[in-house]
């Protein structure tokens, strides 16, 4: 993460961004991808994204996350968080599971279950297009080696 501009964004559990002595916790600027900052015990959730907080149209955290990780900070913890942004394709195949796994459920919301196939069916489209990135590679063949049964 050194190479590319990363703002870092820490959130409560249920998403609302940390707030601890008159500051905000998002949009922390990571100076060649570290970041190191004091912040009260508790259980948070940490990500990134390319996006300063200037950027118009691209709220409220900005463009191109990372995955989000859960942290736990103890009273006197030293906690270490390793970000990890996937690429589009990745990020494409795990949304294709996700709508595909979820069919009966948003049809149980009222959602037609036509429009949750044609989602899947132009995603796998988009997807077939696109050069899987290394990470997703290795996984894609993990899968393949380990398929469910």
């Amino acid at each position: 993460m050194d190479k590319d501009e990363w703002y870092v964004h820490i959130t409560d559990c249920t998403g609302k961004p940390l707030v601890w002595c008159n500051k905000t916790y998002t949009f922390l600027k990571a100076e060649c991808g570290h970041l190191e900052i004091d912040i009260p015990p508790g259980c948070y959730t940490v990500f990134a994204g390319h996006t300063p907080r200037e950027a118009v149209g691209v709220q409220p955290f900005g463009n191109r996350l990372t995955h989000v990780q859960v942290v736990r900070a103890n009273c006197g913890d030293h906690v270490c968080v390793t970000l990890f942004s996937p690429g589009l394709w990745y990020c494409g195949t795990w949304f294709e599971q996700a709508v595909t796994q979820q069919f009966a459920a948003l049809e149980r919301a009222n959602i037609d279950p036509k429009l949750a196939r044609a989602a899947v069916t132009a995603v796998e489209a988009f997807v077939a297009k696109l050069e899987p990135e290394t990470y997703g590679l290795n996984v894609l063949k993990a899968v393949e080696r380990n398929p469910r049964k």
